[in-house]
């Protein structure tokens, strides 16, 4: 049973992980997975048609960033990272969305990323995505339009996240809005196999839960 969230304090979401709906408690460890997403509820969805996604997922470890020239982070286990860029491929054209190379000025750009730890909060030096992302300069960083971005604290291992950006609507203050979040958390339990089902379920879910995004 995957539990599914729009639009709610995380905070909460992630208590409902230890009081679930099963008295006795959970049977499964994809029971305790969970999907949040929110959106900037200004933005228009159906006037983007193209898309970007890097071919690795970066990992995101809490180690400090210097944002040195040349630059690249870490990056997950690529089985996984296939795993997610080939989920998010197949969603955003099934959408109605066309993925084009980041030097082709896409309208959104969806940065993944994943992390291993039993606590975290959503935020994250904007170097990580400096080995990636066309046009950064020093100063440049995120912010969301329409609403606040998740605050995640004592989350458990395992948990994917989605950013989808819009290199064209970079603020005075040179920052690039994130249009839409996802969240899939969960334990790193079982073989490769189950948990690359498991994330690739959360991440069609994450996509089914948010129906705005169609064109």
């Amino acid at each position: 049973m995957r539990k599914s969230y729009k639009g709610i304090p995380l905070g909460l979401l992630l208590a409902v992980i230890y009081t679930a709906c099963i008295p006795e408690g959970a049977e499964y460890v994809d029971e305790l997975d969970i999907v949040y997403t929110n959106y900037s509820e200004d933005f228009n969805f159906t006037s983007q048609s193209t898309y970007s996604v890097p071919d690795r997922v970066i990992k995101i470890t809490g180690d400090e960033i210097d944002g040195e020239e040349g630059f690249e982070p870490e990056f997950i286990d690529p089985v996984y990272s296939a795993t997610i860029i080939a989920s998010i491929r197949s969603n955003m054209n099934a959408l109605g969305y066309r993925e084009v190379d980041k030097s082709a000025n896409p309208d959104l750009i969806i940065l993944p990323s994943a992390l291993q730890t039993d606590q975290v909060f959503f935020y994250y030096d904007w170097w990580y995505w400096n080995w990636y992302y066309p046009g950064w300069g020093f100063g440049w960083g995120w912010y969301y339009p329409g609403y606040f971005p998740p605050q995640v604290s004592r989350v458990r291992t395992g948990t994917v996240f989605l950013q989808m950006t819009q290199p064209s609507g970079i603020s005075a203050s040179d920052k690039i809005p994130v249009v839409w979040s996802g969240i899939m958390n969960g334990l790193l339990e079982g073989s490769r196999d189950q948990i690359a089902t498991r994330i690739t379920n959360g991440i069609n879910q994450a996509f089914n839960q948010s129906p705005y995004l169609a064109k």
